[in-house]
């Protein structure tokens, strides 16, 4: 009896909705969201900006590892170089915005990028690839050695061929400006560096392997 006493008190207590939030309130809420959007659109900015960078400069990296690995597998020259485009019109550039990979030190696969991967077909490409994805990545190659072809080549010892210059490869965005050892500048600019030896290294210019930097990973050589 009691029991159907008490369910009967539970039935008859009046509902109380749960309280919704006020237009007052929503309006706040939203008013912060926008500032916080704001104040931090830059910063994104430069993170996307940043990290498109890194992306050309690893692809890069990518395409020549592939060819050193090539070179030493089969013994013989294979070729790494930057391309205007990945078409039959294809040009070599020392800003080109592609790399193509392929067979025989002699051998230029200009106006012939586009046909299929084969190592058994003129001009034997390997591999290539879109390196910027972005219209704002910038890239420019070049040697130590005055009027050398933007092409690096690598022998069966996996060592730049016919060559004993230092290729540069710097990657940048032309919304802004390089960071600077100082902090200053807009984005963090990237650079391969390829030894004659063959090594390729990423580093940051804005950090030189001079005193207080030597131990930095990403020290580029001075």
């Amino acid at each position: 009896m009691l029991g159907d006493q008490e369910g009967g008190h539970m039935l008859n207590r009046p509902f109380r909705p749960a309280r919704g939030v006020t237009l007052i309130e929503l309006m706040v809420g939203l008013t912060i969201l926008a500032f916080l959007l704001v104040s931090g659109a830059p910063s994104l900015a430069d993170w996307i900006r940043n990290n498109q960078i890194r992306s050309a400069a690893e692809s890069i990296m990518t395409g020549l590892h592939q060819a050193r690995a090539e070179a030493v597998k089969r013994n013989t020259p294979v070729r790494f170089q930057l391309t205007s485009t990945l078409g039959s019109d294809c040009t070599l550039s020392a800003s080109g915005q592609n790399w193509v990979v392929n067979l025989n030190s002699g051998n230029s696969p200009a106006g012939k990028c586009g046909v299929n991967t084969s190592d058994a077909a003129d001009p034997y490409l390997l591999q290539k690839s879109v390196a910027a994805n972005s219209a704002g990545v910038s890239i420019a190659l070049s040697s130590s050695s005055a009027g050398a072809a933007p092409v690096v080549t690598f022998n069966g010892l996996g060592q730049q061929a016919g060559t004993i210059a230092t290729y540069t490869i710097d990657i940048q965005n032309t919304n802004g400006d390089c960071r600077t050892s100082t902090g200053t500048g807009s984005y963090r600019c990237l650079r391969v560096v390829v030894t004659p030896a063959g090594q390729a290294r990423l580093c940051d210019p804005s950090i030189t392997s001079g005193s207080g930097n030597k131990t930095q990973a990403m020290a580029c050589p001075s």
